[in-house]
């Protein structure tokens, strides 16, 4: 008699998790129709045999720009494939790959054109890769053009994120006229940028922006009603039989076009938390209050990865503010801020700023809205002077956990907070 895992649930819905990924290209894009046509438009030249034309998609996180890429690009290679089998001798190549420039972005937010072109050379390459440094950036364009004329014909180049790609922007203006500049000789080269920034276009050179921008692509957000249409086929092959209801779907789809801007993606990840809540909870089928509690998850973690995701100093001054939080000094004066994260920045072995350096990420972190400020006038004796604290969004906790995630070495660091606050010439009341 075999003897239950302590991994089991008692129930199961989830059948199929794959299909919550982002890896995941459905077998059909819903709710796309007028946009999804434009783009067929925009890659008929290369079925074609013609040159490619470049292409820029925008619009918000979540609203099929990756999905409807993937989708388009396998569909267009096999029909490629497809005629060239019908039709021997028809050698009109076609290769596409794709390079996600947000994971290529270090601490400042931006990736040059250097890193994308190693990132690409990785790519293309079926053996040994590239290092990421140690080359000059000549190298790097001569290594990617000699992999991008090797394979002829035609490649679409998709530069997901392409917001991400700081002022040398030199790569996006290249890439699509190699040909003509005689870098290569054998390819035809395509660029498709992708991204959920507005105003990227409108920051790029005139000449960059002629080049990337020949067509573009707005994605609008998604309604209540077409999310709920898209959750619904995925949750049909996701999901098992009679374990959830349209109110939950209905839910799901609302929740995810209050707080984020109508992002499927939100949408699929509040259906699959809801869904692994009920299975913890060990009751079928999901449940209202399953979605609740699995946005408030989804909640904090979007909080900690958007602490995790700022550079050592905001997240050091962060962590300061959270300790004197914890010791229930806050709202507090910029002083004793300082204090406390000149401590922290020297146990994590980085130099601190003067206070007039960490002002201004201070002021920073109160834009981002994840600290709070109180302008405080105490009269011709005190003057005037700003006290802060951790926004309502903002937790003790999430900092803690976003730290740990940042991998700063903080742990078991402590601080005398009274001592600081002393030092800071702050009388402790």
């Amino acid at each position: 008699m075999g003897s239950s895992s302590i991994f089991e649930d008692d129930v199961e819905i989830i059948r199929n998790a794959d299909l919550f990924t982002e890896e995941h290209t459905p077998a059909e894009i819903l709710c796309r129709d007028d946009v999804m046509q434009d783009y067929v438009n925009a890659l008929k030249p290369v079925y074609k045999g013609r040159p490619p034309r470049n292409a820029f998609l925008y619009g918000d996180t979540g609203v099929g720009k990756t999905a409807a890429t993937k989708y388009l690009l396998q569909e267009l290679d096999a029909d490629i494939d497809s005629r060239n089998a019908d039709a021997p001798g028809d050698e009109r190549g076609f290769t596409y790959v794709r390079v996600n420039c947000q994971n290529l972005a270090p601490a400042d937010g931006t990736a040059s054109s250097y890193q994308v072109a190693i990132a690409l050379v990785n790519e293309l390459r079926d053996g040994e890769t590239v290092s990421s440094t140690g080359y000059a950036a000549r190298e790097v364009y001569e290594m990617l053009y000699d992999e991008l004329d090797a394979i002829g014909g035609t490649v679409l180049i998709v530069l997901d994120e392409v917001d991400r790609v700081g002022e040398s922007d030199t790569l996006l203006y290249d890439l699509p006229r190699a040909r003509d500049i005689g870098y290569v000789e054998n390819t035809r080269i395509g660029l498709i940028g992708i991204s959920n920034d507005y105003t990227f276009r409108s920051n790029l050179s005139p000449k960059v922006r002629d080049t990337l921008c020949e067509t573009e692509i707005k994605f609008p957000a998604y309604t209540a009603e077409e999310l709920e249409e898209i959750i619904e086929a995925r949750a049909e092959r996701a999901l098992h039989p009679d374990t959830y209801g349209k109110e939950v779907l209905s839910l799901c789809a609302a929740l995810a076009v209050r707080n984020s801007s109508g992002s499927a993606r939100r949408a699929m990840d509040l259906l699959k938390q809801a869904a692994e809540h009920a299975e913890n909870e060990g009751h079928v089928p999901i449940e209202p209050d399953d979605v609740y509690a699995a946005k408030e998850e989804l909640d904090y973690g979007d909080m900690v990865e958007s602490v995790a995701d700022q550079d050592q100093h905001k997240q050091l001054i962060l962590s300061a503010v959270a300790r004197l939080d914890a010791d229930g000094r806050t709202p507090v004066r910029t002083k004793a801020i300082h204090a406390a994260y000149r401590r922290l920045a020297q146990a994590a072995g980085d130099d601190p700023l003067s206070q007039r350096g960490m002002y201004n990420h201070l002021t920073r972190l109160d834009m981002l809205g994840f600290l709070h400020s109180y302008q405080n006038n105490e009269g011709l004796r005190g003057g005037q002077y700003n006290t802060y604290e951790l926004s309502e969004a903002l937790t003790v906790e999430q900092v803690r956990d976003a730290i740990a995630e940042s991998e700063l070495p903080l742990d078991g660091v402590s601080l005398d907070i009274e001592r600081i606050l002393r030092d800071a010439g702050l009388v402790d009341t």
